[in-house]
Order: C-alpha cells, then structure tokens, then sequence
C-alpha cells in the first residue's frame, strides 16, 4: 500500500516545448499515414501505450527511438522534429479568450461578480509584472 502510495505521489515532470513540438509532430504524421498507435508501435518495436505516451508529451525518446519511429513513419528524422520550440503563449491566449467568453455569455451574477473580482487582482498582478 505504501508503494502505491508512493508512485500516485509522484510528480509529472514538465518538459521542454521541443517535447511537446516532437509530441505534435509525431501524431501529425501518424494521422497523415493513417496509421494507428498500435500500427506504429508495431513497426518501430514499440509498445503502444509508449507510443501514446510520447504523442502527449509525457515521454522524451532517445534520438535512436526517433530514428526508428521516422523508418516506421517512412519518414526522415527531421520532419520528426519541430523547427523551433513551441511557444505556448498563443494556445493559452485562445483558451483563457474561450473561456473568459463562456463565463461572460453565460455567467450568473455571482459568477461574473467571482470573475470581476479575478479579473482585479490579475490585473494589478500583470501591472506589477509578476
């Protein structure tokens, strides 16, 4: 029980962009092949459930494991790769709008005053560049 314990208090760690970027990528070119999980695991002598591991981001692969994922992919190594790292900025800027606009649209007046109130303490926070 301990054990369990344990491993459910393990932390996730957060990996760089390029993870995520790789992460994208992989999945991208898995679709664009229509191939599934289990068909790329397959071919790259994988287990699949490593495979969906690493289309979220959650595992970082050496560069001999993207070596024989682009070969399953009938791929080249670079196009694994991401150009640049991923900036997360515009995704987050498109969730907070999505659901800054659902609460707006849809909030009662305990909600909307929650939010203003929100809203005041983000923006001295923002002011005092924090």
């Amino acid at each position: 029980m301990a054990r369990k314990a344990a491993l459910s208090a393990r932390k996730r760690i957060k990996h760089a962009d390029i993870v995520r970027g790789f992460a994208t990528r992989l999945r991208q070119l898995r679709h664009s092949r229509g191939m599934s999980q289990t068909e790329l695991a397959t071919r790259a002598q994988l287990h699949w459930t490593y495979v969906g591991r690493l289309e979220r981001g959650e595992a970082t692969p050496g560069i001999d494991l993207v070596a024989r994922l682009a070969d399953a992919l009938g791929s080249s190594l670079g196009k694994l790769l991401p150009d640049k790292a991923v900036d997360p900025l515009p995704l987050l800027q498109k969730q907070a709008k999505a659901r800054f606009e659902l609460v707006l649209g849809r909030g009662n007046a305990a909600s909307l005053s929650l939010l203003n109130a929100f809203l005041m303490m983000l923006e001295e926070s923002v002011r005092r560049g924090r």
